[in-house]
């Protein structure tokens, strides 16, 4: 064996050492990449909309016209259908939202009931927005109509009910989003309510308090920044949406009490007249759009605060002691007293809080018959509500299943997209265009989002930049999709000159990013501390401990981040229409424009012709089926590393 002189090992040394400098340097500047893409976004942006901001100023918020012809546009109108339909939606979707996340945490209903409506509930937030968009076209508005006639002729004299039923209104938009945030809902204020400690149910329990008088007055409100967070981020989410409102709410530019007229919102004027726009249009166009980035991110602050909040009081509930009742006797009976007796169920007893104790009271004689009704007409409530969700979710399935079968047949992943007034054709591009931008924007992100991930975890623990990197994915998280490929247009297609499938990747990217760096970050976080210690004992530099022993340890996690993302990637459409654009023809290579499966279904969706809209049916079936599957089996891969 040859021997290793004193100068080598110091060569050794010094090559690790430098080594272990420019991985962490390299981490470093892909965490500060999410910085600087938000600060792009935004820069890009403004930068284009230069031109309507010297021409119309701040007028143009509360500027009614929108007329290309005399160069005179305002967004009033549209700001008023984005605000109006985002905040009916949030309040719908907030009691339906939150009954149903208590469905699914209390013992209402057995647990082979509750996991499979879980699951359900989770797949909602898997289905793209394009296809709420076809659902809601197809099935939701002419099941609608006779409801709305119905409204109007009955309650005419009530604003919003006071126009004759217009094909596309805002009524339908307003229900779609309710159905497209409450999973967000569902999931962030079932994991509020859970992290109540279970030291407040037994103290409720020992007092006589029954299940619904613990929840009411207790668990919702310990809970209640969690719900309040999980409201903000539904609005951001509910603001930004693009492709359903696109497809329903009528893109009419006037402002209307009534919910069954026409209307429009941020998003879908952007949308709906980007391709067509040219010079001030087009600048107009993008000052809508960093009006809409202003709203989001003024949202999603809010949001991340709540949550921050929420989290940070949920640890410091977790630290507390298990003798959590010996050491904290006083504090918990005063919150039960006031808690309880601001209980519906409570009032107009003749109680004091003074004759309240852990003990059940001889003094406290609550009405059971008050009681039992209450708690009957909330699980009754509650069981509606999570049968509403579910009917829902099983209409969009067996509409999807029904309708996309009819043209479910060798042809139509074989053949190119028919000319107008053809039969048959298929969709063999689409597919092809939308693997390869999903593989390029996945090939783009998750270097980056692993490497910020490593960064936060490993090298920048309670540092300054790490919180701001994280509050900024976080940002960036809540983006709306239209906006990243905004972005793309841009920086590829106005620099190359062409709509390409590289644009379509980059946009693609900006979106998956966020999702890959927090999944990673979780998944870094959650590798034993002894493996890091004992790597390092063997004397193992940072980048051998990162790199052979802490990656691979955390790579089922890491898969399912990238898998989530991907998930999510390929069902999105608002990117891909100012980026890839819409070929009728096969891949020509990168830098020309592609057809996707998203874009082709909201092309057919809209098409006067049957075959059009039986290949939209099927292409949705085919990207909800993948989109599932992916989401399942991430699931189910998370499962096992849990287990």
């Amino acid at each position: 064996m040859p021997k290793i002189s004193g100068e080598q090992v110091l060569s050794r040394s010094r090559r690790s050492l430098w080594l272990d400098s420019i991985f962490q340097k390299t981490s470093q500047g892909l965490a500060i990449s999410i910085l600087l893409l938000v600060a792009a976004i935004v820069i890009e942006l403004a930068i284009a909309a230069v031109p309507a901001l010297k021409e119309f100023g701040l007028g143009f918020l509360w500027t009614m016209e929108w007329n290309p012809v005399k160069n005179i546009y305002g967004i009033l109108p549209q700001i008023y259908g984005t605000l109006v339909s985002s905040l009916v939606a949030i309040a719908l979707a907030m009691p339906l939202g939150v009954g149903i996340a208590i469905f699914l945490n209390e013992d209402i209903a057995p647990k082979v009931v509750r996991v499979p409506i879980s699951f359900a509930i989770e797949l909602l937030a898997a289905i793209p927005s394009v296809v709420y968009g076809l659902w809601g076209i197809s099935v939701l508005l002419p099941a609608l109509r006779p409801l709305m006639r119905g409204l109007h002729q009955n309650l005419g004299w009530i604003p919003f009910f006071s126009t004759l039923p217009a094909n596309r209104s805002l009524l339908p938009t307003i229900l779609v989003l309710t159905l497209m945030i409450l999973p967000i809902v569902v999931a962030l204020s079932r994991d509020a309510i859970a992290s109540v400690p279970m030291e407040l149910r037994m103290g409720a329990m020992a007092i006589g308090a029954n299940r619904w008088e613990f929840i009411s007055g207790i668990a919702i409100p310990a809970s209640m920044s969690g719900i309040i967070g999980a409201a903000v981020l539904a609005l951001g989410r509910a603001i930004g949406e693009t492709m359903a409102a696109v497809m329903l709410i009528g893109n009419a530019n006037q402002i209307n009490w009534s919910w069954l007229a026409p209307s429009s919102t941020i998003a879908s004027l952007v949308a709906s007249q980007f391709s067509e726009a040219k010079e001030l249009q087009l600048s107009a166009l993008l000052y809508a759009a960093l009006v809409l980035m202003a709203l989001t991110l003024i949202v999603n602050i809010f949001a991340n605060s709540f949550i921050t909040y929420f989290h940070s009081s949920t640890q410091k509930r977790r630290d507390v002691s298990p003798n959590f009742i010996e050491q904290d006797r006083d504090l918990l009976d005063t919150e039960l007293k006031s808690s309880l007796l601001s209980s519906p169920s409570m009032e107009n007893e003749l109680i004091t809080p003074s004759e309240i104790t852990l003990e059940i009271s001889p003094k406290w004689k609550p009405n059971p018959i008050k009681r039992k009704i209450v708690s009957m007409i909330l699980t009754t409530g509650i069981f509606l509500g999570t049968a509403i969700a579910i009917f829902a979710f099983s209409s969009i399935l067996f509409s999807l299943i029904a309708k996309g079968a009819s043209r479910f047949d060798l042809a139509a992943f074989t053949e190119l997209p028919p000319p107008p007034l053809e039969s048959g054709g298929g969709f063999r591009n689409a597919i092809a265009g939308t693997l390869l931008m999903v593989g390029i924007g996945a090939g783009l992100s998750a270097p980056i989002g692993l490497g910020a991930a490593i960064y936060l975890v490993e090298f920048g623990r309670n540092k300054p930049l790490s919180q701001w990197v994280r509050f900024f994915n976080g940002v960036l998280s809540g983006v709306p999709s239209i906006l990243c490929g905004l972005f793309a247009y841009g920086l590829v297609v106005l620099t190359s000159g062409t709509f390409s499938v590289i644009a379509g990747g980059v946009a693609l990217a900006a979106v998956m990013l966020p999702t890959i760096a927090r999944t990673s970050e979780e998944a870094l976080k959650a590798v034993s501390p002894e493996l890091r210690e004992g790597a390092i004992s063997i004397g193992a530099s940072p980048i051998q401990a990162i790199t052979l022993i802490i990656i691979p340890a955390a790579t089922p996690a890491i898969v399912t981040g990238i898998v989530l993302a991907i998930a999510r990637a390929t069902g999105e459409t608002a990117p891909l229409l100012f980026t890839a654009l819409f070929s009728q023809y096969g891949l020509n290579g990168l830098w020309k424009p592609v057809a996707s499966m998203s874009v082709l279904i909201y092309n057919f969706a809209l098409s006067p012709y049957p075959n059009d809209q039986a290949l939209a049916w099927t292409a949705a079936l085919v990207v909800v089926a993948l989109i599932l599957s992916i989401s399942v089996a991430a699931r189910f891969l998370t499962r096992d590393r849990l287990n």
